[in-house]
């Protein structure tokens, strides 16, 4: 199993709407203490919301036609749409319109009333879906998600689709051991990174530091900022 962006045209032109749209930000500006807190602990002055790619109803549409385009094409055995709360919520129900599925969604934590279950809609035991959310950062609430559709109703994910993805190596490790037809993604880190600097979103050297964090983003302690405070 390997996570993959579609391919390079669909990459750019997402990282494009993720800039044009502020769904990227990046803020060297911003002072350490008030950086922005990913969902995996990590403070950086960039962070990625997905979400606001809804607020463009043509990114919206051009994203949800690339992801149509790819269940047709890698997983044409999809049987149910299944969107990961709650950013990949709007995204699944789309899609799921488009291909006309049927449509779930898995949450963060099961309900403390009701039926108490992580999966809803109540979906048709044994059937194989493809989970849809906003990123892949660490990995952690897909695996959740694949584990979850397994437990409760014996749902097969054939794959993920992703707006973006991160592509950290701690990522990759964690789906070595599940079997399914992989991760695609629109964009990437990269994808954002080249064209960032291609259409003056950053600087070339805002760019390697990006690029250097992405390498280690748990240690990477941005020394030419530290330097820049220093002065």
């Amino acid at each position: 199993m390997k996570t993959t962006v579609w391919n390079d045209e669909i990459g750019d032109h997402t990282a494009k709407l993720l800039f044009e749209t502020g769904s990227y930000i990046v803020d060297f500006k911003r002072p350490r203490e008030d950086w922005f807190l990913w969902k995996s602990g990590i403070r950086a002055p960039c962070y990625c919301n997905c979400r606001y790619l809804n607020r463009s109803y043509l990114a919206y549409e051009a994203c949800t036609a690339y992801i149509e385009t790819i269940i047709r094409l890698k997983f044409p055995e999809t049987q149910i749409i299944v969107g990961l709360a709650s950013a990949g919520v709007s995204w699944a129900a789309r899609i799921a319109t488009r291909l006309t599925l049927p449509m779930s969604f898995v949450r963060g934590a099961a309900k403390a009333y009701g039926v108490g279950k992580l999966v809803e809609s109540n979906p048709e035991h044994g059937i194989k879906g493809v989970i849809i959310d906003d990123l892949c950062g660490s990995g952690d609430t897909i695996f959740r998600a694949i584990e979850a559709l397994e437990w409760e109703y014996q749902i097969k994910t054939l794959g993920v689709i992703t707006i973006t993805n991160w592509c950290f190596e701690s990522m990759w490790a964690k789906f070595d051991s599940l079997k399914f037809g992989g991760i695609y993604s629109l964009t990437s880190y990269p994808n954002l990174l080249k064209v960032g600097v291609a259409n003056s979103h950053l600087t070339q050297e805002q760019s390697d530091m990006l690029a250097e964090f992405y390498r280690a983003p748990k240690t990477y302690d941005w020394p030419l900022l530290r330097k820049e405070e220093s002065e």
